[in-house]
């Protein structure tokens, strides 16, 4: 079920997503102003578009990272730039005028609902995206007093966050591949970076496209929970809502050089749904049974020192699976025995600004420097610390 997350969160956004791998490292980023710009330019179609929002990043190059109104990420190229203007702040827009401007970048049909944190925007029941928006705002509190409690220091979004709900899997199908390619035939779910909103469909089976049909939520998660694959979807969609959270709550930083065990360690950390509860999910750090019985059975010395300085193992179908539960492990394992000097490892890279590039020996020092280890002593400590889960889960 893991190939669900093997694009999603890095590189593929700058790559597939702009088709212009180069843009995504403007050279020698030389500031990062909290100011508001208009920028007028030529997309990569010949196109005339004027873009306006927070300027994130400038380079040399006169390349620059964008922030829109919707908190979409635009990488503009130094090169297609006609005109650069500062402007006055402005006011951000209203969940209500959010919500109007995202349904109307999506096929027609679509309505949104928002609730304390969230704009959900469906064309399926709205029984079924009430049921979606209350197993969020569950997380979204659950997340945030959870990392609250480990002391760090955690922040409110500035905007509702976005989740897109298509009614069936053939309409999300090809809304999808425009962003994660072939992989949207595998996934039922993905958070993208730089839109920074969920993808979704409506994975009760209903294929309702009427989105003021009359089913309740909790008809929608009775037909959830009833379905031979609820764990694994569940799972899914509490992964990528975690992802999220994560990027929005200053744990990560969007487009920064946050190591993929982290990202995924933290998200798989989390994701361990609760069919016994009628959202479908109740708790954090519960043992995550599939990834557990596959690290005592693959458990491969020295995967962790090498993704703790590369990300190639997530990248690669062969161990891909292997390197999410070993990155499941590890987080837990740290959060258990190691939760301060953990907390201080993640603050190291939540400083991190956008487009920057660090290397092995770079990453290698971070963790060592947070945990004072090798990373192989510490596979050790986490291996007896596997065992001991694995022996109070058989008593």
């Amino acid at each position: 079920m893991d190939t669900r997350y093997l694009y999603i969160c890095f590189a593929l956004f700058l790559g597939t997503t702009l088709e212009l791998p180069a843009q995504a490292a403007p050279p020698l980023a030389k500031q990062k102003p909290a100011k508001i710009i208009e920028v007028s330019h030529q997309t990569p179609q010949g196109n005339h578009e004027i873009l306006r929002g927070k300027l994130l990043v400038e380079a040399i190059d006169g390349s620059v990272l964008l922030e829109d109104d919707q908190q979409i990420l635009h990488i503009i190229p130094g090169e297609s730039i006609a005109e650069q203007t500062v402007l006055s702040e402005v006011d951000p827009l209203t969940p209500k005028q959010l919500g109007q401007k995202t349904v109307a970048s999506l096929p027609d049909g679509f309505s949104f609902i928002t609730t304390r944190h969230y704009l959900i925007c469906y064309n399926t029941s709205v029984g079924y995206a009430r049921w979606s928006a209350a197993l969020l705002e569950r997380l979204f509190t659950g997340f945030h007093a959870f990392w609250s409690q480990a002391g760090l220091e955690v922040r409110q979004p500035e905007q509702p966050l976005v989740v897109i709900i298509f009614s069936n899997r053939n309409d999300y199908k090809r809304a999808a591949e425009k962003e994660v390619g072939d992989a949207s035939h595998s996934i039922v779910g993905y958070y993208n970076q730089l839109t920074n909103r969920i993808t979704t469909y409506d994975i009760t089976g209903s294929d309702s496209n009427d989105p003021t049909t009359r089913q309740s939520s909790s008809s929608a998660g009775n037909l959830i929970l009833r379905n031979p694959q609820a764990s694994s979807l569940i799972a899914t969609l509490v992964h990528e809502a975690t992802h999220q959270l994560a990027f929005n709550a200053g744990l990560h930083v969007r487009l920064s050089p946050t190591p993929v065990w982290l990202s995924e360690g933290i998200a798989t950390y989390f994701e361990t749904p609760d069919l016994t509860n009628s959202r479908g999910w109740q708790s954090i750090g519960a043992i995550n049974e599939a990834r557990l019985e596959l690290i005592l059975k693959q458990f491969t010395p020295g995967l962790i020192s090498r993704f703790i300085v590369e990300d190639e193992p997530f990248h690669n179908p062969d161990e891909a699976l292997i390197a999410y539960a070993h990155a499941w492990a590890l987080v837990s394992f740290l959060e258990t025995m190691r939760r301060e000097d953990f907390c201080a490892y993640i603050a190291h890279f939540n400083k991190k600004g956008p487009l920057e590039l660090d290397t092995p020996a770079e990453r290698l020092s971070a963790f060592k420097n947070a945990f004072q280890s090798e990373p192989d002593d510490l596979e050790q400590e986490m291996l007896q610390y596997i065992h001991a889960i694995a022996r109070r889960t058989r008593q």
